[in-house]
């Protein structure tokens, strides 16, 4: 019995096959969309076999036999096909070509508009991301941030779980969209900032346009168009919508390790604040939640502003081994600095 020994560049494209026919699963459980998503980040050359089988797949729905046939030894040419009958997967892959063209594209179109598998990137708290996507397009998460990015052949879409992120889109044709709890916004060929606080959301434009409208509307109703040196706040409170005029290096001071805060609601400061915090700071007066907050936190002296605020709010500072906490000034005695 004589044994096949597949070359490096060969071993890729059947891996890349056997994913492409395991993807069409749709009981495909999340261990494997995960061990998928780390098959690609392994090696570029993963990512670049896996987008050839996706586009023989889609050239193969339009062809007819012979013609298909062609275009599947175009895949696997004989030059790097050295055993004498064609790997497994492959002619797994060649029969799910040939379901497509039976199901006129069918199958193929499932994929295409179907779940996309997920990818989730995460930053650490005080810590700072960079994530390159496969269309060429940037992201740059914040402290403490989290988003989830789904990829197909019709849309770019990411959601913005947490924290602050800013995104620098590559032109194409798949709309680009970030979804951030109750506002969605789309890029039309720009650079922005989003940062998500539970339910209140900033998007702030540094270049180009973005449309902005209610996640949960499907219709053009209360959509606003951005541009540069513009920036819209849901606040949840009043379901509605604040535009203003904004400086964009002001807007992504969290990159340079600032953070900039115009009429924010206390809580919704804090929470930002958290994000950078060695110990987390936190309110056991819902009233003081309601205070607003206009200035700017050095993420490098956090525990020096918190010492500060009670020179601007009715507020004491108590100090505890894993917290600070902030509670209504009820004298005139002073606050104890935190340690």
């Amino acid at each position: 019995m004589s044994t096949t020994t597949f070359a490096p560049a060969h071993r890729i494209e059947h891996a890349a096959a056997e994913w492409w026919a395991r993807l069409r699963d749709p009981a495909l459980p999340d261990q494997a969309l995960a061990q998928w998503t780390a098959w690609l980040e392994a090696d570029p050359r993963h990512a670049a076999a896996f987008d050839r089988a996706c586009a023989m797949a889609e050239e193969a729905a339009a062809l007819k036999g012979d013609q298909r046939a062609d275009l599947l030894a175009r895949f696997a040419p004989p030059s790097m096909a050295a055993p004498r009958r064609a790997p497994r997967t492959l002619l797994a892959l060649a029969a799910g070509l040939a379901a497509v063209v039976i199901l006129g594209g069918g199958l193929f179109l499932a994929y295409r508009h179907g779940p996309d598998a997920p990818q989730v990137y995460a930053s650490e708290r005080a810590g700072h991301r960079d994530i390159d996507l496969p269309d060429g397009s940037s992201i740059e998460l914040g402290g403490a941030t989290s988003i989830t990015a789904r990829y197909g052949h019709d849309i770019r879409a990411i959601d913005l779980d947490a924290g602050e992120a800013f995104f620098r889109v590559a032109h194409a044709e798949r709309p680009f969209v970030v979804t951030a709890g109750p506002l969605r916004i789309r890029d039309l060929g720009t650079a922005f900032n989003v940062r998500r606080t539970g339910d209140r959301v900033t998007v702030a434009v540094t270049e180009g346009r973005v449309r902005v409208s209610p996640a949960a509307d499907n219709s053009d109703g209360g959509t606003v168009e951005l541009g540069a040196g513009r920036e819209v706040s849901f606040d949840p409170e009043t379901n509605a919508m604040r535009i203003l005029d904004i400086d964009p290096v002001a807007a992504t001071a969290w990159r340079e390790h600032r953070l900039e805060f115009v009429n924010e609601p206390l809580a919704s400061v804090l929470d930002n604040v958290n994000r950078y915090s060695g110990r987390p700071i936190r309110l056991n007066d819902p009233a003081l939640a309601r205070l607003t907050f206009t200035g700017t936190v050095q993420v490098d002296t956090i525990d020096s502003w918190v010492a500060a605020l009670p020179r601007v709010f009715p507020v004491r500072v108590d100090t505890y081994a894993d917290h600070l906490e902030l509670k209504r000034q009820t004298s005139m005695a002073r606050s104890p600095n935190p340690r």
